[in-house]
């Protein structure tokens, strides 16, 4: 049995209790602290970082979106496209392939143009109608810019080739390539800025009174359409069905290059199926060789050997894809195939828009120098390009700011 409670044994009980008591509330303080603290860095963590309020994207549904955009590098460090070569097999080109988003493809597909039956397709009055049953071509010329206005400039049909007030396209369809320039400004800005350096009369140090000399650069004009926006802002939209083209194809009528309009072609394929021939020349690099006894060797470092090869490149477009590359520098045909208008082809080219004195201005002011620079710039910018195609929430977005 333990000691009898004496005064002094009742007070020691007492102190070790207090003791306890204070150690047990110290100890809850500080598991709340340290929970509220950590719910303070959760909730800071999770939280939207805030925007630029005047930026093209501002939906809030669609932060997510927009923090990936503009955290994700469209420039890289290293190229991620193979460089071919086109006419003459000295001209560097470069095929960006990809595709729209489905939510966006189907949007896309409830503008009239491209869902109306055939008899309203013959009652839409832009469109150029080249009828000749078997084979069914109608084709519209419209521009991209966000406004609503006409814009006078040229006619990208080589067979007419004449300025007229182009009228806009169907508004989602412009909001779509305003979200697509300003997606990818940051590829197309650094185009323009390795054009201006490229360019024979750039001075960094006195760019301004330079700008005459300057306009006289093939480089320089370029650099100047981009500037302003009108890359991708002419849109031939073209509309194929009835009998193909294979004899077109096979005889090679149906085989061209494009006008300087198509330096930057991005082509988006929204209704039936065809396939773009190219001719285009890949250089290889051969590392092994086999001596004479058929024995495969590695070659040593530094004597590889380089090898060329023309071929005839066959990428086929469905619904859906898109294609960005410089289709003035290669030459190429679009196979068609027996359609009705139930499968017939609906294909959105964007080019250059431009007048016709501006282009002759282009031509007049290209020389060999500078035309080499120019697409060697273009061909190596677009290599390293992440290209990145809108969402729909991003077009919306657009739509809502275009006139």
């Amino acid at each position: 049995m333990g000691p009898p409670a004496t005064k002094e044994n009742r007070k020691g009980q007492t102190r070790r209790y207090n003791y306890r008591r204070k150690a047990i509330i110290t100890i809850i303080s500080i598991v709340l602290t340290s929970a509220t603290v950590f719910i303070v860095v959760c909730q800071l963590r999770t939280r939207s970082p805030s925007g630029n309020k005047s930026s093209s994207f501002v939906n809030d549904d669609d932060n997510n979106n927009n923090n990936n955009n503009k955290a994700r590098k469209l420039i890289l460090d290293q190229p991620i496209r193979s460089i071919d070569y086109g006419i003459r097999s000295t001209t560097p080109v470069v095929m960006i392939r990809t595709s729209l988003d489905e939510e966006l493809h189907h949007r896309l597909l409830e503008e009239h143009l491209y869902s109306c039956s055939e008899e309203e397709l013959n009652h839409i009055p832009e469109l150029d109608n080249r009828v000749k049953p078997p084979v069914y071509v109608y084709e519209g010329y419209y521009h991209s810019l966000p406004t609503s206005n006409s814009v006078y400039s040229r006619n990208p049909n080589p067979l007419i080739g004449k300025d007229f007030h182009k009228p806009p396209a169907p508004s989602f369809t412009r909001a779509f390539y305003e979200a697509f320039r300003v997606v990818n400004g940051e590829i197309f800005d650094r185009l323009k800025r390795n054009l201006l350096r490229a360019s024979e009369f750039f001075n960094d140090d006195n760019a301004t009174n330079n700008t005459i000399l300057m306009e006289e650069d093939a480089c320089y004009v370029l650099a100047k359409w981009i500037e302003k926006g009108y890359h991708f802002g002419d849109l031939s939209i073209q509309i194929h069905y009835g009998k193909g083209n294979e004899g077109k194809l096979t005889s090679g009528v149906a085989w061209h290059t494009d006008a300087e309009n198509s330096l930057l072609h991005l082509a988006v394929t929204l209704r039936g199926s065809r396939v773009l021939h190219s001719r285009r020349t890949r250089r290889t690099t051969t590392t092994t060789v086999r001596d004479a006894n058929s024995t495969l060797l590695r070659r040593p470092k530094g004597q590889e050997q380089s090898t060329t090869k023309e071929e005839e490149v066959l990428e086929r477009q469905e619904p859906g894809n898109v294609y960005l590359s410089s289709s003035t520098l290669m030459r190429h045909a679009p196979r068609f195939f027996d359609t009705d208008y139930s499968t017939r082809v609906i294909a959105i080219h964007a080019r250059i828009l431009y007048t016709s004195a501006e282009v002759d201005h282009f031509r007049r002011v290209r020389t060999r120098d500078s035309w080499s620079k120019l697409t060697n710039v273009l061909a190596s910018t677009l290599a390293v390009a992440d290209l990145q195609m809108p969402s729909l929430a991003q077009v919306e977005s657009q739509l809502t700011m275009i006139s």
